[in-house]
């Protein structure tokens, strides 16, 4: 009872956030307009679209086995089909639990310690988080932003800087920043809360610990800019389907926008978040109702590719319904004994 009562709540919050992000972004539009955009759409553009969407998903994967080399080596197509699983139960499952389900098909399917998975998967989301604040630092230094938020620029670029200067010093130096964490939190955090905080900072350090090297962690930017080299090339690929003519730097804004939207939680499929950071990114430039057919019919080739790759892998491994569907509670990974 208790169970269903969270897996209810989840439901509804994911749902609540997706609704709230699309009634930020969408004021007034006509349905007609939208339907005719459609109609109109050149929809061979979706073929080669599709093609860049499977190069992300290729670079994705052999970002994630750089991430799990100094563990053990995990052939490609053993790693993409949990990528393309993961990232299909996003499809089907609210707030993200695909990443939970990744966790568990490291483990079963790959033969990973949990800890590790955990630790690769937050170190993936971070990478992503970089590139994406990188897209806007160049989005702001090609002229996209007005001149009065050049602060802005200069403070994202610093970010950027700072940010990716921590984590190298966490894979070279993890004992001397463990050292001076414990320091910290003895010295600022209340007593009641040092041993959680200790906690929570030592086991973000031995995740980019396990990475062991400065050069995995410069592959691993590199493949991150490449599987948003390709996503972008996707979504600029939809954009001809409808004429669009939309310039560079709004192109890389709206990329990085839905792309840092989805890190919220949300309904299946990021419905919602990644449609109003779309629509409030180009509404703007080719008016909120081209906005809406170009992402609408953006979000559904996005979900079809990848919930039919993650079905076919499903077929491939013989991962069925019933246990992706506990995987996703996450009772198939506390069976296993957490993978540790």
């Amino acid at each position: 009872m208790l169970e269903q009562m969270r897996r209810n709540w989840k439901i509804v919050l994911g749902a609540l956030i997706s609704v709230i992000s699309l009634t930020i972004a969408i004021r007034t539009f006509d349905l007609g307009e939208i339907w005719r955009a459609l109609q109109q759409a050149d929809y061979p553009w979706v073929a080669p679209a599709v093609l860049l969407y499977l190069g992300a998903l290729a670079a994705r994967t052999v970002r994630m086995q750089a991430l799990f080399r100094s563990e053990r080596s995990i052939p490609f197509g053993e790693m993409l089909a949990t990528m393309a699983m993961g990232r299909g139960a996003n499809n089907i499952y609210p707030l993200r639990v695909g990443e939970v389900v990744r966790w568990a098909l490291f483990h079963r399917l790959n033969r990973v310690p949990g800890t590790l998975a955990l630790a690769s998967i937050l170190i993936e989301r971070v990478f992503d988080g970089l590139t994406m604040l990188l897209f806007l630092v160049v989005v702001i230094f090609t002229g996209g932003i007005p001149t009065e938020w050049q602060e802005l620029a200069w403070g994202a670029l610093a970010l950027f800087g700072l940010a990716l200067a921590g984590i190298y010093a966490l894979v070279l130096w993890p004992r001397q920043i463990q050292r001076v964490s414990s320091w910290l939190i003895g010295a600022v955090i209340p007593v009641r809360f040092q041993v959680q905080a200790e906690q929570i900072t030592n086991r973000l350090i031995l995740s980019f610990a396990a990475i062991k090297s400065a050069g995995s962690i410069t592959g691993v930017l590199c493949l991150s800019i490449v599987v948003w080299v390709f996503e972008t090339g996707m979504y600029r690929t939809m954009m001809a389907a409808f004429g669009l003519d939309v310039g560079f730097h709004h192109l890389m804004l709206m990329s990085a926008a839905a792309n840092l939207a989805t890190s919220l939680p949300s309904a299946p499929g990021n419905i919602g978040t990644f449609d109003g950071a779309v629509i409030l990114t180009l509404r703007s430039v080719v008016g909120e109702n081209l906005a809406i057919a170009y992402v609408s019919l953006l979000h559904a080739v996005l979900w079809s590719t990848e919930t039919a790759a993650g079905l076919y892998f499903m077929w491939r491994t013989g991962t069925g319904r019933s246990e992706l569907a506990r995987m996703a509670t996450g009772e198939a990974h506390r069976e296993a004994g957490g993978g540790g």
